[in-house]
């Protein structure tokens, strides 16, 4: 029985060394894991503050869109803002106090789950369309992780760490790539509309027909086919001017045919004028008194010449 219990000694004491390593690796004082990175408290003492804004967003988006990295920002009323994807945040808290973590606005927590749910107090709330995780320690010294996710797919990863005294009473959250789709989408909705509006305004071109006294359009024009061409597809119904404008109504023909290009011969030179079809109607910027509506190139090429004032004007001036 001696010899036994001395052997029994005997190995510990030559294990007790290769296991002493592992039991001082782990502390038991030690709760949790702490992550590396600074904490939102150290955050907060070592980056320049800025005020809270879309500017701040968005430049901070701009800057992820270059350089693929987005910065956390501390808000000049004391809120660490997260880029959410670009890092695991570490966030202080303290006893007897609450961290308020502002999640995105527009989704909906689905799950939350707390690593230690004995020694923290956590609840979800909504602030309007934002949700909102409330978080509080009991005592100081711990850490543990929280993980929440949403409706929009996103997953909030955190590591919450208590102290005595030091702590960050507000938490939030930016989506840098979110922010650049939605400014790319901003500037294609602005595109589309601008575009809309100059075309708005190009088919508004004969409205203010409405406003002109009729006695005062100038219906004194004759048009004709030129260069042998017996053609009339392009040759004008008629032709008035009014307004600072000149509007030739086309055959109906027209709108299955190429249009032709308009040249104002006026002083002998040959100019391209600005012009478009609106409803039936060609709409010339400017008053001419001779111009010509050209469609083909060369010998194949036909032309309908229109002068102001010709003696072969019919009624009303249109071409007969």
């Amino acid at each position: 029985m001696k010899r036994t219990l001395l052997a029994v000694a005997l190995s510990a004491s030559l294990f007790a060394p290769a296991f002493a390593p592992a039991f001082a690796a782990n502390p038991v004082a030690s709760v949790g894991t702490p992550d590396n990175g600074l904490t939102s408290h150290e955050l907060v003492n070592q980056t320049p503050p800025v005020p809270l804004s879309y500017r701040a967003t968005d430049a901070a988006a701009q800057q992820w869109l270059q350089t693929g990295v987005a910065n956390d920002i501390i808000g000049t009323n004391g809120q660490v803002m997260y880029a959410y994807g670009q890092s695991r945040p570490t966030i202080t808290c303290a006893p007897l106090h609450v961290c308020v973590i502002n999640l995105l606005t527009g989704e909906h927590i689905t799950s939350l789950s707390i690593g230690d749910s004995v020694r923290w107090l956590v609840q979800p709330t909504n602030a309007g369309d934002r949700p909102v995780v409330i978080v509080k320690p009991t005592q100081a010294g711990l850490v543990t992780n929280l993980v929440v996710t949403t409706d929009a797919g996103r997953v909030y990863y955190m590591t919450l760490k208590s102290d005595a005294h030091d702590y960050v009473p507000l938490v939030g959250f930016y989506d840098p790539q979110q922010l650049v789709i939605n400014m790319q989408q901003q500037a294609a909705q602005a595109r589309a509309a601008e575009k809309a509006k100059a075309e708005a305004r190009k088919q508004a071109v004969v409205a203010p027909l409405g406003d002109i006294d009729p006695a005062h359009l100038d219906f004194d024009f004759t048009c004709k086919a030129e260069n042998g061409h017996d053609d009339t597809s392009m040759l004008p119904v008629r032709v008035f001017a009014g307004g600072g404008h000149t509007y030739l109504q086309m055959p109906q023909s027209m709108k299955f045919t190429d249009a032709p290009a308009v040249f104002n011969t006026s002083n002998g030179n040959t100019e391209l004028m600005n012009s478009r079809l609106v409803h039936g109607y060609y709409v010339i910027d400017g008053l001419p008194s001779k111009f010509n509506l050209t469609l083909g190139v060369g010998k194949d090429a036909r032309t309908v010449v229109c002068r102001h004032g010709g003696q072969d004007a019919g009624f009303f001036g249109w071409a007969r």
